[in-house]
């Protein structure tokens, strides 16, 4: 029988960790991929939220770079002052969320390399991943009957 646990909520400080967690293990052409679909998902009020306030962190010439396109925003994600400012702009939590639960992040951890190596992650990356842990049954409901025989 299996229990699902109840959903619960997440503080942005836990979202934005999480979001750091998966950033820091997905390749960069995959983040770029997740960076642009998770900004299609947020809401244009979102959005433009996210992009003042990081516009106001940016130094001059990375300021005038931030775009409302998602590829655009996916391009500037790759430079650190960009990430930097990301995490600390008001809305830093839905992107965070809409990042991690993007479906190149997704997908990269339930069929892509992050598959392989998926019972090395953090239980909540299961989840993500629709990859249900088994536990470890000691030879549970089988029988051993002589050499390297199971029944």
């Amino acid at each position: 029988m299996k229990r699902r646990h109840a959903k619960q909520l997440i503080s942005e400080e836990e979202q934005i960790a999480r979001y750091a967690y998966v950033l820091g293990n997905v390749p960069a052409a995959i983040a770029d991929r997740g960076y642009a679909a998770a900004f299609r998902r947020l809401a244009a009020p979102q959005q433009e939220r996210l992009l003042s306030g990081m516009r106001e962190q940016l130094p001059a010439g990375l300021a005038e770079v931030a775009s409302d396109d998602p590829d655009s925003f996916a391009t500037l994600m790759r430079n650190l002052h960009a990430r930097s400012a990301i995490v600390t702009a008001p809305g830093a939590g839905a992107l965070a969320v809409a990042f991690v639960t993007s479906p190149p992040i997704v997908a990269y951890f339930t069929t892509g390399a992050g598959s392989v190596a998926i019972d090395q992650h953090p239980p909540w990356l299961h989840e993500l991943a629709g990859h249900e842990t088994a536990p470890i049954d000691a030879g549970g409901n089988r029988s051993f009957n002589g050499p390297q025989r199971w029944v």
